[in-house]
């Protein structure tokens, strides 16, 4: 049994980030979508530049064809539901 792994790192501009919390809180629906989700966490970047977060997600599975399902998934619901416009994302396997 062999187990997969798949990294994505996210960068997103958030309009009016000024500070840690701010970018918690828009982060929050992210989190708690990842919170939701079998073999998933998520990892918020600290706050270092206005109007930008970076955050990293790892999706765990013994399914290759379920850790990318997942990973669209995910996708997917960053496009429809998260605030902001995305600049960066990187998927690679581990």
């Amino acid at each position: 049994m062999s187990l997969h792994i798949r990294l994505v790192e996210i960068e997103r501009y958030f309009p009016n980030v000024q500070n840690t919390t701010d970018l918690q809180r828009a982060f929050g629906p992210l989190r708690r979508f990842c919170r939701e989700q079998p073999d998933t966490a998520f990892t918020m970047a600290p706050w270092s530049e206005p109007d930008r977060g970076e955050a990293a997600i790892v999706i765990i599975g013994t399914d290759r064809g379920q850790v990318d399902a997942a990973t669209q998934r995910l996708e997917d619901w960053m496009e429809a539901n998260l605030e902001g416009q995305s600049l960066r994302l990187e998927t690679s396997w581990l």
